[in-house]
């Protein structure tokens, strides 16, 4: 049984054909046609709607972020925003003392995003991978953050006041119903910072 609710996860396993793709949806792989060209191996998070004749209806599709969550993340994130923490020492400091290969490729992501004035922090929520980026502006304070369960949500903060947008239409009203901010539909926005591997030489 699939959980229409709120978006759903899914994993794009091949591509069968023009259009056709198989996807790993709660752990059964099943056959889909997309309008979309889909990455094979990528995830994605899509609403799901079943028509009337049966059939089962794909929308809105998000692709996820890639990132390897850090189980420091969290902590960090909270230090940053209570300005108890420098983004930039934190991470140069950690660099030098790291020995584990994972944790020195998220701290180099890190870097490459502080270069670009972004804080970009995978961190861990309740078990669950998530992202937190965070870009401050002249006159607003943008946020993107990732959640398994909501995908993607853009915050803007400025002088009006707290904007949330998100992908999907779900979302949306699931949100409007439970916070006291305006969160309206936006399928077009895309993480503040996505680490490149052209980057990634070694020396």
């Amino acid at each position: 049984m699939i959980n229409a609710t709120l978006p759903i996860q899914m994993k794009v396993l091949g591509k069968t054909g023009y259009g056709h793709y198989t996807l790993l949806l709660n752990h059964k792989k099943i056959q889909t046609k997309s309008m979309i060209e889909l990455e094979i191996g990528a995830e994605y998070l899509a609403e799901i709607y079943k028509e009337k004749s049966g059939a089962i209806q794909f929308k809105h599709l998000s692709k996820r972020p890639v990132f390897t969550p850090f189980e420091e993340g969290l902590p960090l994130m909270v230090a940053i925003l209570e300005n108890k923490v420098n983004y930039k020492e934190y991470i140069i400091s950690n660099l030098i003392e790291c020995k584990n290969r994972e944790k020195y490729q998220i701290l180099k992501e890190m870097l490459f995003a502080s270069f670009e004035n972004i804080y970009h922090i995978p961190f861990i929520f309740e078990n669950k991978a998530c992202l937190f980026q965070m870009k401050k502006k002249a006159k607003f304070l943008e946020i993107y953050l990732y959640f398994s369960v909501f995908g993607a949500l853009r915050i803007l903060i400025d002088q009006n006041g707290v904007s949330i947008f998100t992908p999907f239409l779900k979302v949306q009203k699931f949100l409007n119903e439970h916070l006291n901010f305006n969160v309206m539909q936006d399928t077009k926005f895309e993480p503040l910072f996505t680490f490149k591997k052209l980057f990634d030489f070694k020396g």
